[in-house]
């Protein structure tokens, strides 16, 4: 059976992830799986060596206590993941999807999606957590992370979802682009939604030809389609038309045409994860 796997934090934006999450699995008519992870790192308590500054005895009670404060800490980040999950499932059966499954992992981020993606079709992951202001700072370091070992597409949600009715393919004719294109072509996700095409760009008999080949393959897959070729700086331009026609999510290549895979993103998806407010469909 299909799957979506989605993670959250439990943060205040965790409900627009669940959210997202729902839609794709509806669409999918997958089951859910929902994942929180405890990062040792950040969950152990920094244990300094204090040994030349205070005396033995001292010491050693000192370390006792940091021992007892670690391992308190620790039960507390599991109460509070079990509880994070409980609200996910919760959240997610009112939602209407039945097959649900929630777990709680320790480790890193991207070791868990490593370790646990497979025959997953769908990652779901937020723009923003519980640590925003620092999510933020490193945002397209975050989705670079994701995107170097995720064998599926990844959704980045927005900070609140409503329906998905229109949304905005960004292409380039690249490989990472011509795959969003397939699979938009060939995936019930899009089922009802009507795709657009936005190529930035100079219009040359080239890209009209690209352009209008990947339309016309979106209508013979029975989707609605327009398109267009509009000159500028791509992550101005896509930003724009998204905020103008009033799309409900883009999808794009992550990595421009002349980007290898082994290169760090785009900077123009990059900016569009920073600066576009709506969800953000991405592909290697």
């Amino acid at each position: 059976m299909k799957t979506v796997l989605s993670f959250t934090d439990g943060s205040p934006y965790a409900a627009s992830v669940y959210d997202h999450s729902l839609w794709a699995a509806k669409q999918l008519k997958s089951a859910l799986r929902i994942v929180h992870t405890l990062n040792p790192h950040r969950e152990k308590a920094a244990l300094a060596d204090f040994s030349g500054k205070i005396g033995p005895e001292a010491y050693d009670s000192l370390m006792d206590d940091l021992v007892r404060f670690d391992r308190e800490r620790a039960r507390l980040s599991q109460v509070k993941g079990e509880a994070i999950l409980a609200e996910a499932l919760s959240h997610a059966k009112a939602g209407g999807v039945e097959e649900v499954d929630t777990e709680l992992r320790h480790g890193l981020f991207v070791d868990v999606l490593e370790d646990i993606q497979e025959n997953v079709d769908l990652i779901v992951i937020g723009k923003r957590g519980q640590n925003h202001a620092i999510a933020m700072k490193h945002l397209g370091t975050n989705i670079e992370r994701t995107l170097r070992v995720a064998k599926c597409p990844v959704l980045v949600s927005a900070r609140a979802f409503k329906p998905i009715k229109r949304a905005l393919l960004a292409y380039d004719a690249g490989p990472s682009a011509r795959k969003a294109l397939d699979y938009i072509a060939s995936n019930s996700l899009f089922e009802g939604v009507q795709v657009d095409i936005l190529c930035v760009g100079r219009e040359t008999d080239r890209t009209r030809n690209e352009v209008s080949d990947a339309a016309e393959k979106l209508r013979k897959a029975g989707l609605a389609c327009e398109s267009r070729i509009i000159e500028g700086e791509p992550a101005k331009v896509i930003t724009s038309d998204v905020d103008s026609y009033g799309y409900d999510l883009l999808a794009m290549g992550a990595y421009g045409h002349s980007r290898a895979k082994h290169l760090l993103i785009g900077s123009t998806t990059a900016t569009l994860a920073r600066d576009c407010l709506v969800p953000i469909l991405m592909f290697r």
